[in-house]
Protein backbone atom coordinates (compact mmCIF):
# COMPACT_ATOMS: atom_id res chain seq x y z
CA UNK A 1 0.00 0.00 0.00
CA UNK A 2 1.45 3.37 -0.74
CA UNK A 3 2.27 5.29 2.07
CA UNK A 4 0.26 8.70 1.75
CA UNK A 5 -2.96 6.58 2.22
CA UNK A 6 -1.77 5.18 5.35
CA UNK A 7 -0.80 8.83 6.75
CA UNK A 8 -4.35 9.68 7.88
CA UNK A 9 -4.74 6.08 9.86
CA UNK A 10 -1.04 6.14 11.50
CA UNK A 11 -2.20 10.26 12.96
CA UNK A 12 -5.11 8.39 14.69
CA UNK A 13 -3.51 5.63 15.71
CA UNK A 14 -0.78 7.87 17.27
CA UNK A 15 -3.94 10.63 18.68
CA UNK A 16 -5.86 7.00 20.21
CA UNK A 17 -2.25 6.44 21.62
CA UNK A 18 -2.15 9.40 23.46
CA UNK A 19 -5.70 9.04 24.69
CA UNK A 20 -5.49 5.90 26.50
CA UNK A 21 -2.25 6.75 28.12
CA UNK A 22 -3.74 10.12 29.57
CA UNK A 23 -7.08 8.61 30.43
CA UNK A 24 -4.39 6.14 32.56
CA UNK A 25 -2.61 9.29 33.69
CA UNK A 26 -6.18 10.82 35.23
CA UNK A 27 -6.44 7.74 37.71
CA UNK A 28 -5.96 9.38 41.44
CA UNK A 29 -3.24 8.02 43.25
CA UNK A 30 -1.62 6.02 41.00
CA UNK A 31 2.63 6.50 40.16
CA UNK A 32 1.55 7.58 36.48
CA UNK A 33 -0.51 9.99 37.87
CA UNK A 34 1.94 11.35 40.55
CA UNK A 35 4.89 11.22 37.24
CA UNK A 36 2.24 12.71 34.87
CA UNK A 37 1.20 15.70 37.47
CA UNK A 38 4.85 16.69 37.80
CA UNK A 39 5.83 17.39 34.25
CA UNK A 40 2.39 19.04 33.46
CA UNK A 41 3.36 21.22 36.78
CA UNK A 42 6.67 22.09 35.56
CA UNK A 43 5.75 22.64 31.40
CA UNK A 44 3.10 25.01 32.88
CA UNK A 45 5.69 26.65 35.09
CA UNK A 46 7.70 26.79 31.98
CA UNK A 47 5.33 28.16 29.53
CA UNK A 48 3.59 30.72 32.28
CA UNK A 49 7.42 32.38 32.69
CA UNK A 50 8.21 32.10 28.90
CA UNK A 51 4.35 34.19 28.24
CA UNK A 52 5.06 36.13 31.39
CA UNK A 53 8.55 37.38 29.91
CA UNK A 54 7.54 37.89 26.18
CA UNK A 55 4.22 40.19 27.48
CA UNK A 56 6.60 42.09 30.16
CA UNK A 57 9.44 42.06 27.39
CA UNK A 58 6.18 44.28 25.76
CA UNK A 59 5.53 46.02 27.92
CA UNK A 60 2.88 44.50 30.48
CA UNK A 61 3.11 44.52 33.60
CA UNK A 62 2.98 40.86 34.67
CA UNK A 63 4.52 38.03 36.56
CA UNK A 64 4.58 34.55 36.45
CA UNK A 65 3.41 32.54 40.24
CA UNK A 66 3.98 28.35 39.20
CA UNK A 67 1.48 28.07 36.36
CA UNK A 68 -0.67 31.32 36.75
CA UNK A 69 -0.02 34.42 34.94
CA UNK A 70 -0.67 37.20 37.24
CA UNK A 71 -1.81 40.19 34.59
CA UNK A 72 -1.16 43.01 36.84
CA UNK A 73 -2.75 45.85 34.85
CA UNK A 74 -6.12 44.39 35.10
CA UNK A 75 -5.98 42.16 38.02
CA UNK A 76 -6.68 38.87 36.53
CA UNK A 77 -4.88 35.34 35.81
CA UNK A 78 -4.46 32.79 33.73
CA UNK A 79 -3.76 29.39 34.51
CA UNK A 80 -1.51 27.21 32.57
CA UNK A 81 -2.81 24.12 32.84
CA UNK A 82 -2.86 20.41 31.48
CA UNK A 83 -5.19 21.05 28.24
CA UNK A 84 -3.14 23.83 27.26
CA UNK A 85 0.43 22.74 27.16
CA UNK A 86 0.31 21.38 23.49
CA UNK A 87 0.90 18.26 24.62
CA UNK A 88 -1.39 15.91 22.34
CA UNK A 89 0.16 18.19 18.85
CA UNK A 90 3.48 17.20 20.36
CA UNK A 91 2.45 13.32 20.29
CA UNK A 92 0.87 13.67 17.12
CA UNK A 93 3.48 15.43 15.63
CA UNK A 94 6.92 13.41 16.68
CA UNK A 95 4.17 10.26 16.37
CA UNK A 96 3.64 11.21 12.81
CA UNK A 97 7.47 11.58 12.35
CA UNK A 98 8.46 8.37 13.99
CA UNK A 99 6.18 6.10 11.59
CA UNK A 100 7.65 7.10 8.67
CA UNK A 101 10.75 6.23 7.71
CA UNK A 102 14.01 8.33 7.62
CA UNK A 103 17.24 7.78 9.67
CA UNK A 104 17.30 8.55 13.51
CA UNK A 105 19.21 11.75 13.28
CA UNK A 106 17.09 13.20 10.27
CA UNK A 107 14.00 12.19 12.60
CA UNK A 108 15.92 13.76 16.20
CA UNK A 109 16.82 16.66 14.16
CA UNK A 110 13.14 16.75 12.44
CA UNK A 111 11.35 16.26 15.28
CA UNK A 112 13.47 19.04 17.66
CA UNK A 113 12.80 21.84 14.59
CA UNK A 114 9.17 20.96 14.43
CA UNK A 115 9.04 20.50 18.63
CA UNK A 116 10.09 24.35 19.12
CA UNK A 117 8.16 25.31 16.52
CA UNK A 118 4.68 23.88 18.29
CA UNK A 119 6.52 25.77 22.00
CA UNK A 120 6.81 28.85 20.31
CA UNK A 121 3.56 28.61 18.79
CA UNK A 122 2.32 27.59 22.01
CA UNK A 123 3.82 30.67 23.89
CA UNK A 124 2.86 33.12 20.93
CA UNK A 125 -1.05 32.14 21.78
CA UNK A 126 -0.87 32.14 25.16
CA UNK A 127 0.31 35.84 24.57
CA UNK A 128 -2.12 36.82 22.91
CA UNK A 129 -4.67 34.60 25.27
CA UNK A 130 -3.48 37.13 27.95
CA UNK A 131 -4.29 40.70 25.42
CA UNK A 132 -7.71 39.23 24.68
CA UNK A 133 -8.11 38.28 28.74
CA UNK A 134 -7.22 41.68 29.25
CA UNK A 135 -8.11 44.13 26.56
CA UNK A 136 -11.03 41.92 24.18
CA UNK A 137 -14.23 40.41 24.77
CA UNK A 138 -14.76 36.62 26.41
CA UNK A 139 -16.06 35.76 23.28
CA UNK A 140 -13.28 36.76 21.76
CA UNK A 141 -10.62 34.95 24.21
CA UNK A 142 -13.02 31.58 23.56
CA UNK A 143 -12.48 31.95 20.14
CA UNK A 144 -9.06 32.80 20.33
CA UNK A 145 -8.53 30.23 23.37
CA UNK A 146 -10.19 26.85 21.42
CA UNK A 147 -10.62 27.91 17.30
CA UNK A 148 -7.69 30.30 16.53
CA UNK A 149 -5.18 28.27 18.65
CA UNK A 150 -6.24 24.64 16.85
CA UNK A 151 -6.11 25.80 13.18
CA UNK A 152 -2.56 27.50 13.79
CA UNK A 153 -1.55 24.45 15.66
CA UNK A 154 -2.53 21.96 13.78
CA UNK A 155 -1.81 23.66 10.29
CA UNK A 156 1.55 24.27 11.36
CA UNK A 157 1.83 20.22 12.24
CA UNK A 158 -0.34 19.37 9.15
CA UNK A 159 2.82 21.35 7.36
CA UNK A 160 5.54 19.84 8.91
CA UNK A 161 3.85 16.18 8.42
CA UNK A 162 3.97 17.19 4.37
CA UNK A 163 7.43 18.30 4.71
CA UNK A 164 8.45 15.11 6.35
CA UNK A 165 6.85 13.48 3.87
CA UNK A 166 8.20 15.16 0.64
CA UNK A 167 11.87 15.03 2.00
CA UNK A 168 10.87 10.88 2.76
CA UNK A 169 9.27 10.61 -0.43
CA UNK A 170 11.20 12.91 -2.21
CA UNK A 171 7.39 14.19 -3.76
CA UNK A 172 7.32 10.12 -4.98
CA UNK A 173 3.95 9.28 -3.64
CA UNK A 174 4.43 5.38 -5.08
CA UNK A 175 7.53 4.65 -2.01
CA UNK A 176 7.30 2.18 0.64
CA UNK A 177 7.14 2.29 4.22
Amino acid sequence: MQEQYLIPGKIILVYLGWKVFHHYTAIPGTDLNHFWGNIVYKLGCFYAAATSLVLAIFGMKVNATGIDINLLVSNKQIWVQDHCLAIPAMVVFVGSVVFFRGSFKDKGIFIAIGLAGIVVINIIRLVFLSLAWVYLTPYFFKINHSVIYVIAMYGFIFYMIIKWMNRRIGGDASASI
